[in-house]
C-alpha cells in the first residue's frame, strides 16, 4: 500500500465522513462554505484538491484536525465479524468500521515506537456443541492462570494476551464485534454505554467469535449461544456456580446473587439463565422469574442494577505516557496518538 499524500487525502477524507456516518450530501449540507455533494466526490477520488480554506472547514464538519487527512494509512482492517441486531444499517456498520480503523492505526503505531507488541497466543479449536464451549472455557481459563476466581479485569486480561480491545459509545443496537486486522492481529470492539456486567459478558462472548472454529453448516443463532456459553463459564465457572448456590433450587434471594454478581462481575440475569442451563433451578422457575421482572418495574431495576466497577482499555494510554517519559515521542505526538491538546497531555504528564 502507498503512503503517497495524493493518495492519502482522498482515502482520509471518505474515512472521516463515514466515521461521522455522513452521506456526501450531509456533508456538503453541514460546509458553512459552498461546496457540492459532486465536489467532495471529486475529493474523495483524487480528482480535485481543496484549498486550505475548504480544507479548514471539512476539518471543522468532520471534527478532525486538519494533520488528520494526511496521516499515513498503517492497518487494514478485514474478516471483521459483527453481532448485531436488525436494526443496526449498513451505514453504522461503516461508520463503526472507521472508527475502528482509526484507533487501531494509533494503537498499533504506539506500540511499534514503544516496543511493547504482545503476540497473540490464545488457541483455536474446533467448538460445535455446549459442551465443548465449557470444556474450552476451562482450557482458556487454566491458560490465563484464572484458577476458580472471578475475573477482576476482562479488558485487560485480553489487552495482556494480545487482543486489541477498542471501546466506542454507540447506539444500543451494538453490542460488539470481533475479527481480525491485517489478517492476524485480533480485535474486539465494545460499546462503552452499556454497563460493565453487560461489556464484560460481551467482551468474552466476542473471544469465543476470535477462538472457535465452528462447523460451516451451523447455524448462525447456534454459533451466537455456544459463545454465549463460552462467555458465562469464562466468568462464572459452573462448578463454582453450583457450589455456591447448591445443585437444586426453588427458591432463591436476591442477595444472593448480587453477591455472586460483585465477586465475578457477571449480571443478575446471567446468573439466571446459567442456573437455568444447569438445572439448578426448573424451566418454569426462570419463566416466572421473568414474569416478575417484566410485571414489576422496581424488582426489575433491582435486577438489572450495575454492581461492578466499570472497565476501560488502559494498554493504549499507558504505552503513550511510557514512550513520553522515555522521550521516544514528543508532547505533540502523544497529543495525535491520543486525540487530544497539547495541554491536556501536559497536564496528566508528570514524572515521579
Amino acid at each position: 500500500m502507498t503512503n503517497n499524500t495524493i493518495d492519502i487525502f482522498p482515502r482520509r477524507l471518505r474515512q472521516a465522513r463515514l466515521m461521522r456516518g455522513f452521506s456526501l450530501e450531509k456533508l456538503s449540507q453541514s460546509l458553512s462554505s459552498s461546496v457540492t455533494r459532486q465536489a467532495i466526490n471529486k475529493y474523495e477520488k483524487g480528482l480535485m484538491k481543496p484549498d486550505s480554506r475548504m480544507l479548514i472547514a471539512l476539518a471543522d464538519a468532520l471534527g478532525v484536525k486538519i494533520d488528520y487527512f494526511y496521516r499515513p494509512f498503517t492497518v487494514e482492517v478485514d474478516r471483521v465479524e459483527f453481532r448485531r441486531k436488525p436494526g443496526f444499517t449498513e451505514k453504522m456498520v461503516l461508520a463503526i468500521k472507521e472508527r475502528v480503523r482509526d484507533e487501531l492505526e494509533r494503537y498499533l503505531e504506539i506500540e511499534q515506537l514503544s516496543d511493547s507488541s504482545i503476540d497473540f497466543t490464545l488457541p483455536r479449536k474446533e467448538v460445535g456443541t455446549i459442551e465443548e464451549a465449557k470444556a474450552f472455557a476451562g482450557e482458556i481459563r487454566t491458560l490465563l492462570g484464572l484458577g476458580d476466581d472471578g475475573i477482576s479485569n476482562v479488558i485487560e486480561v485480553l489487552e495482556d494476551n494480545g487482543i486489541k480491545v477498542i471501546v466506542l459509545s454507540e447506539n444500543s443496537d451494538f453490542d460488539g464485534l470481533s475479527g481480525y486486522a491485517n489478517g492476524k492481529i485480533p480485535l474486539i470492539v465494545l460499546n462503552g454505554n452499556f454497563p460493565a456486567e453487560r461489556k464484560r459478558y460481551t467482551a468474552l462472548h466476542e473471544l469465543g467469535h476470535l477462538l472457535f472454529d465452528t462447523p460451516d453448516d451451523m447455524p448462525a443463532k447456534a454459533v451466537e449461544t455456544i459463545c454465549n456459553i463460552f462467555a458465562s463459564e469464562m466468568l462464572l465457572p459452573s462448578n463454582v456456580l453450583t457450589e455456591k448456590v447448591g445443585n437444586t433450587r426453588h427458591d432463591i434471594s436476591l442477595s444472593e446473587l448480587t453477591d455472586i454478581q460483585r465477586q465475578f462481575g457477571i449480571s443478575v440475569d446471567d446468573i439466571m439463565l446459567s442456573l437455568r442451563e444447569h438445572k439448578v433451578i426448573t424451566d418454569s422457575r426462570y419463566s416466572g422469574f421473568q414474569k416478575k421482572k417484566s410485571t414489576m418495574p422496581d424488582f426489575r431495576a433491582l435486577v438489572e442494577k450495575s454492581r461492578v466497577e466499570l472497565e476501560q482499555p488502559g494498554r493504549f494510554v499507558r504505552m503513550v505516557y511510557r514512550a513520553l517519559a522515555d522521550e521516544a515521542i514528543t508532547f505533540s505526538k502523544a497529543a495525535v496518538l491520543l486525540n487530544t491538546s497539547v495541554d491536556k497531555i501536559k497536564s496528566n504528564f508528570q514524572l515521579v
